[in-house]
């Protein structure tokens, strides 16, 4: 049965340190995906461009090194989770959004702005599936890239339709992107209101459809159907821009 987010033990996570005395609240970290406007719904078919239906089958990715930000100085938030949007087969799901199962503890205060990674860093992109057991998000087989030595970072899969008889059945879209050179961060400013005793939802907006930007149009997914040559890092690296730029962040 799929998960629609990989839960994380406590072990796993890097959260700030705090004294006794020290006042907290806590971070909820909240996402939602569209596809060009409308809720994204996996096996439902979309407009790409002229002549082109797309069905997404699962688009998912590693979310790493989360900071909140002020006056220059970090609070860690999380050290490395696994967002899976695969199981979100209707609209209300899709509209209801997926959240990280753990509330992180912070200092209570008033935040300037939120850094995240898209992707696993390099420290921990050296390691691989084996060193972790199977309930660590890093332990997933499925997404460690063996003759790369990474991890798939974001994973999109999708069907096309280009003959308009509905079947989505002319192409396969396998747009997985591994390797260090594709780890982005984005650092977003923000006001976030931590307050002592509660907690403060950070949601996380994504239109997968933007992903797919090329110039003025969008990806000739025909022509560029998979991003498996490590030779030809091009789209990769040209849809996690797009991915750092897409995601915008909002209290």
């Amino acid at each position: 049965m799929k998960r629609i987010l990989f839960a994380i033990l406590p072990l796993f996570l890097l959260v700030t340190s705090c004294d006794k005395d020290d006042q907290n609240g806590t971070v909820e970290l909240h996402f939602l995906a569209t596809y060009d406007g409308a809720p994204l719904v996996m096996l439902e078919p979309y407009d790409y461009t002229e002549g082109i239906s797309i069905l997404f089958q699962r688009f998912n990715f590693y979310l790493s090194d989360v900071a909140l930000l002020k006056d220059g100085k970090e609070t860690d938030v999380l050290d490395i989770d696994f967002v899976e949007f695969d199981g979100i087969d209707d609209a209300n799901k899709a509209m209801a959004g997926v959240a990280l199962p753990t509330w992180f503890e912070v200092p209570a205060g008033d935040y300037d702005g939120i850094r995240i990674g898209l992707g696993v860093p390099a420290g921990l992109n050296a390691t691989q599936a084996s060193d972790y057991p199977s309930t660590h998000p890093l332990g997933m087989v499925s997404h460690y890239w063996q003759d790369w030595n990474s991890y798939i970072f974001t994973m999109i899969n999708a069907k096309i339709d280009t003959n308009a008889d509905g079947l989505h059945d002319d192409g396969s879209v396998l747009y997985h992107c591994g390797s260090d050179e594709v780890y982005r961060s984005k650092t977003v400013n923000l006001p976030i209101s931590v307050r002592e005793g509660e907690n403060s939802r950070i949601t996380f907006t994504v239109d997968l459809k933007d992903l797919f930007k090329d110039g003025n149009g969008y990806l000739d997914v025909v022509a560029k159907p998979n991003t498996h040559n490590i030779n030809d890092l091009a789209v990769a690296n040209q849809v996690m821009d797009n991915f750092r730029d897409a995601l915008i962040a909002q209290e």
